[in-house]
């Protein structure tokens, strides 16, 4: 189901949204289109590192919720999509970024922003499907890790989004005036 709005539509629509239906489901294939959108975003180098792991069982997304403070998204969302770094694309990036190494702050730095293009754009393509979203950082990612059965090594944990449909719409925050965010020089 693509509805395909104008993009401004759908990012004055989109608001946090902290309580789910609890019924709604999302089909693999609705969720892979989605993703597969939200993978067109840039990343540094163009490695692509970011990969995202659907969790829509609900046995384990009530797992996941002792490892947050967000137990209500985790037990009520249609799914969550943990978005993690795969710190094998640092062997892609050595001819380019010799210094880098997995623990090297400045990867942190890449890996976060490149996560936070990815999880925009899926949440924004969730808006445009009808889908409301939550991005969540407060979580415990070796908990989350262990749960997953990820490799600690190779995998980190970077963003968590919540998906469904709200039970209430939600509420836009306030936000600071253009001319205290937008600089001309």
């Amino acid at each position: 189901m693509t509805i395909n709005q104008p993009i401004n539509d759908v990012i004055e629509a989109r608001h946090s949204v902290r309580n789910y239906d609890g019924t709604t489901k999302i089909s693999q294939t609705e969720m892979t289109a989605m993703l597969k959108l939200a993978f067109l975003a840039p990343s540094a180098l163009n490695l692509q590192p970011i990969r995202a792991m659907v969790i829509a069982t609900p046995q384990i997304r009530q797992q996941l919720a002792t490892a947050t403070g967000n137990k209500r998204q985790l037990t009520t969302a249609s799914a969550v999509v943990l978005f993690v770094n795969d710190r094998e694309n640092l062997a892609e990036a050595q001819p380019f970024l010799p210094a880098q190494r997995a623990d090297n702050p400045a990867q942190s730095d890449i890996a976060a922003l490149d996560t936070g293009l990815v999880a925009m754009q899926f949440m924004l393509v969730a808006k445009d499907h009808g889908y409301d979203t939550n991005p969540m950082t407060g979580f415990d990612h070796a908990a989350f890790s262990r749960i997953l059965k990820l490799d600690p090594v190779r995998y980190e944990p970077r963003l968590l989004v919540a998906i469904g449909k709200a039970v209430q719409p939600g509420k836009g925050a306030p936000h600071k005036a253009s001319q205290a965010l937008i600089e001309f020089r």
